[in-house]
């Protein structure tokens, strides 16, 4: 009696674990969270899908000896570990790799105690991830910032596998109008999935702040995080650009909206003010948000003839005093915005549409 019980026991046993399965193992490789002590970042830590951006406030940390910690992804693990003390004067790499260890993604860390720069010649490119975003190098010292973002992030999906660096909606283009290289943003079919889930459309864009591709289907306006810090007062923007519509306006349904009107671009700048509620706009309020100090918008855009550049230049209009103690302690952000469809936001474009950028300026007293 007592070998059957054991016998049937047993059978139990391995009859319940042959039911139960163990959860899959995490494949997400992501920092979450960059944390430095208290009282010298002028923002919260700027995180993209590769790169992160840490604005100190001058003379409060040594950036040679400076030692992130980093919340990741559930059970993911980073090279080197989380709160080495490292060399800041030149961005660091990180290494994330997911719980189930099939998985990497390398992060560039940078640290800047300088303000963001305010002249753009967009000859500066980096890929990961198989798309292209600029990035500035500041002289004397030739350091690197990471200041721009796009949505190239949200159309990975609908781009594939095999897709190449200008099959994104934003990348670099040598058709410049100085230098070798400048900004071509152009309107993208997003194909099956995207017509299926109310998103026929990818315009082109690119933008000073940060993109948040994992929120990008669930809440595509909010993944937008428009602005930087900056510690000086915009009074012009200028710059250069080429536009080719790509036809009448076609809306979610992937139809033609009535009354019937042709694909433009955007160009535009606005200056707003931080606080404890408010530490970015996104894509829902970056032109309507009370918090907006000033705007730059440039509403001459036009098609241009042949491969040339037209110039825009607009002065920023102030809509509220500028406050001097605010600006010492960089409470107010920057964002300077381009797209190659102006209603792109809301999947409203015409396939085709493409916007060229170059030599750009916001110029500050």
């Amino acid at each position: 009696m007592r070998t059957l019980t054991i016998l049937l026991g047993t059978m139990l046993c391995f009859g319940l674990s042959g039911c139960i399965k163990n959860e899959p193992l995490n494949t997400e490789a992501d920092i979450v969270k960059c944390i430095l002590p208290p009282g010298i970042l002028k923002s919260d830590p700027l995180i993209t899908n590769n790169t992160v951006l840490l604005l100190i406030l001058p003379g409060t940390a040594e950036i040679d000896h400076l030692a992130p910690e980093f919340e990741l992804t559930p059970g993911a693990t980073i090279k080197p570990k989380s709160g080495t003390v490292r060399d800041f004067t030149t961005p660091q790499t990180y290494t994330v790799t997911s719980e189930d260890g099939q998985w990497s993604k390398v992060y560039t860390v940078t640290v800047s105690q300088t303000d963001i720069p305010t002249v753009y010649d967009f000859e500066h490119w980096r890929t990961a991830n198989k798309y292209e975003t600029p990035y500035e190098v500041l002289e004397p010292g030739n350091e690197e910032m990471n200041i721009w973002a796009s949505g190239n992030a949200g159309f990975a999906i609908a781009a594939g596998n095999a897709a190449k660096p200008d099959d994104f909606p934003t990348f670099s283009t040598t058709d410049a109008y100085q230098g070798k290289l400048a900004a071509q943003l152009v309107t993208r079919s997003t194909g099956k999935w995207g017509a299926l889930a109310g998103m026929p459309i990818a315009a082109g864009n690119l933008f000073i702040g940060t993109f948040d591709g994992s929120s990008a289907m669930a809440d595509p306006l909010g993944a937008t995080h428009f602005g930087l810090p900056l510690g000086q007062k915009p009074v012009r923007f200028l710059g250069h650009y080429r536009y080719i519509s790509g036809g009448n306006v076609t809306g979610k349904d992937g139809k033609e909206i009535i009354p019937v009107r042709r694909d433009i671009g955007q160009i535009y700048a606005i200056l707003y003010e931080t606080d404890d509620n408010v530490q970015y706009l996104d894509g829902s309020n970056i032109t309507t948000s009370p918090n907006i100090v000033a705007r730059a918008m440039f509403t001459g855009i036009k098609e241009t003839e042949g491969t040339g550049y037209e110039l825009f230049d607009v002065t920023f209009v102030y809509e509220k005093p500028y406050d001097p103690e605010k600006q010492k302690n960089f409470r107010y952000n920057l964002a300077v915005v381009f797209a190659a469809s102006e209603r792109g936001a809301y999947f409203e474009g015409a396939v085709g549409s493409t916007l060229y950028i170059d030599a750009v300026q916001v110029i500050c007293e």
